[in-house]
């Protein structure tokens, strides 16, 4: 099932490769990738991508047409202040002990202003709320962060969210119709298929958000 259209200008390839800062750097991370996001100011396409619970991405294939986009990856651990949990450990300290508060608020310390976001699972609901709180973004993008099926107003930048279609926490229609700028659901995709399609040349994850990317750069 689809959402709304936007302009295709070309089918490549997932468009950066995604670093990885060091786990066992924990919250200095954040002051090494806030110097790096200076280069926000004067670039138009380039890329903040938040991890989900379990380190994803960490690395991505070398991308078919970069295009000039620059990129910059944040781990959700080391942004929650604990760059030592991961998985279900890491997914009760953002949720019930105040973790994700402590990611979106590292969030805001960075200069994100004409940066495209692009978070997955529990990355991508950080985000959200970070922009909700203040942090300035081009455009947002949120793959399989079923937790925004919570929230009850849309964001005033471009916001594109995926899916799969098979998992049962994804919001519904109704949802995605009214607060995102644009949405997709992929058939008989489960909630963590983006630890493979995100990595997966030609696929249709990776092609609409290259193709979503585009449409903000005419």
């Amino acid at each position: 099932m689809a959402g709304a259209a936007f302009p295709v200008k070309s089918r490549y390839g997932w468009p950066y490769i995604a670093h990885t800062p060091n786990r066992r750097e924990g919250n200095a991370a954040i002051e090494t990738i806030k110097n790096g996001l200076i280069m926000c100011r004067s670039r138009t396409q380039d890329l903040l991508v938040v991890s989900d619970i379990h380190g994803f991405p960490e690395t991505f294939v070398e991308p078919l047409d970069a295009g000039g986009i620059r990129h910059r990856g944040l781990q959700l651990a080391s942004l929650s202040g604990r760059p030592d949990l991961s998985g279900d450990n890491l997914h009760d300290h953002l949720f019930n002990k105040g973790g994700l508060q402590q990611a979106f608020r590292g969030l805001l310390e960075l200069d994100g202003r004409m940066c495209v976001g692009i978070g997955f699972s529990a990355g991508g609901t950080a985000l959200w709320n970070a922009v909700k709180e203040g942090l300035e973004l081009k455009a947002l993008i949120c793959v399989s962060s079923t937790r925004l099926r919570l929230e009850t107003s849309p964001l005033n930048i471009p916001t594109m969210v995926l899916w799969g279609e098979a998992d049962p926490y994804r919001p519904t229609e109704s949802w995605n119709n009214t607060l995102p700028s644009y949405w997709k659901a992929y058939a008989g995709k489960q909630h963590d298929f983006y630890r493979i399609d995100a990595v997966t040349a030609n696929s249709p994850l990776r092609t609409d958000i290259a193709a979503f990317i585009e449409s903000l750069f005419p």
